[in-house]
């Protein structure tokens, strides 16, 4: 008989119409709903040892917040807050208000849509627990191109094609639920979208809840913060987000089917607080004519007609160096940020937290410490430090 417990609950987080949306500069609030977001809760208990995985269908959750709806589930449930994650998708068509006023990210905090979510996923989380059931686990990996390439050199930039996946079964052989760690941004919609959306990583989630209804599919984003589908996408509509979630699910159903799985599994967590240091900046005189020449260069390659993709790299370039006036400014005499790690271990799987915008070359360079190992970075999680 399985010694591993699991429950798992999926819950609607999406915002009303109107609301503001996060992750680009738009002028107008959102004016309607493509597909609804999710929130994924998945329990395992063995013995007395109990984790919590929370994937949210948002751009980013800061720490105070993320903080505290981990405190509130660790109470609920008589557990250490230590073994609980929150991971967010990373969804550039998801509701604005969950993060603080970064620099050169103006967002304003909105405490309705924040002290719902905690109302809610801590309700989530004591459903999770009173569906427990006994479960066995298992671990699978592969690799996937097509859908993610970094965004700043797709030819001979790093990118990291795995694709982890923790399969949690019941004893009858039902699946209850996956967690599918995969590194790219969910940005296949660009700007002029005012529809909200869990992008690509929403219909990947569709594509396989068809296959297995009721099963629960957590996305926990990898190291995306340079890798993006900038150079691999064929559009910017629903369509293309369509075909590109079924990329994901399509590996995905292959792990499902390839997992071994195990009775009896070892779980553990610990978390630490870590103090990130901060980049210097030029002068204020060097960045703004950095600024002025990237400018100049949109300009160029737009009036030539060049490719889409170097078109938005450009621009992107453009947003950054503007963006670093900005911090600069408002980060003047600062050297470090607080901020959060964390580490789970389920039996063979190691998921190692991260905050933010987390680069390919850092989860390879963690990756290559334990080579035999299952190793996943998680980004976006439990804080936003951009």
């Amino acid at each position: 008989m399985p010694s591993i417990l699991a429950g798992a609950v999926e819950i609607d987080i999406t915002p009303p119409i109107g609301t503001e949306l996060n992750g680009y500069v738009r002028e107008s609030p959102s004016n309607g709903i493509h597909d609804p977001l999710k929130a994924a809760v998945i329990m395992l208990q063995t013995g007395d040892q109990k984790l919590v995985l929370i994937g949210l269908d948002l751009l980013g959750i800061e720490m105070a917040l993320a903080g505290q709806v981990r405190a509130a589930i660790a109470a609920a449930l008589e557990m250490p807050a230590a073994g609980v994650m929150i991971a967010c998708i990373h969804t550039h068509s998801g509701p604005a208000g969950f993060l603080p006023d970064l620099p050169g990210m103006p967002t304003d905090p909105d405490p309705l849509q924040q002290a719902l979510l905690e109302r809610k996923l801590v309700g989530a989380a004591r459903g999770a627990a009173a569906r427990l059931e006994p479960a066995r686990v298992g671990v699978s990996r592969g690799e996937l191109f097509g859908l993610g390439a970094n965004r700043n050199d797709a030819e001979h930039g790093p990118y990291d094609p795995q694709v982890t996946l923790l399969k949690i079964e019941a004893a009858d052989g039902r699946l209850l639920a996956a967690l599918v760690n995969y590194g790219c941004h969910p940005t296949v919609l660009s700007g002029d979208n005012l529809l909200i959306s869990a992008d690509y990583p929403g219909a990947a989630r569709s594509a396989l809840q068809a296959l297995y209804p009721g099963a629960v599919m957590l996305f926990a984003n990898g190291a995306a913060g340079d890798i993006s589908t900038r150079f691999t996408r064929r559009g910017q509509g629903f369509t293309e987000v369509e075909r590109m979630g079924r990329l994901l699910a399509g590996e995905a159903l292959k792990l499902l089917q390839t997992a071994v799985m195990l009775d009896d599994i070892t779980l553990a967590a610990a978390d630490t607080p870590i103090q990130i240091p901060l980049r210097g900046f030029p002068s204020l005189n060097e960045m703004k004519a950095n600024a002025a020449y990237l400018k100049a260069e949109l300009a160029r390659l737009t009036a030539a007609g060049a490719p889409q993709g170097e078109i938005r790299k450009m621009f992107t370039r453009v947003q950054g160096a503007e963006m670093q006036i900005t911090q600069a400014a408002k980060l003047a005499g600062k050297t470090r940020q607080e901020s959060v790690m964390q580490g789970l271990r389920i039996g063979p799987l190691f998921l190692v937290s991260m905050p933010g915008e987390v680069f390919t070359s850092i989860a390879l360079a963690v990756k290559a410490e334990y080579p035999a190992e299952f190793v996943a970075v998680v980004s976006y999680a439990n804080d936003y430090q951009g």
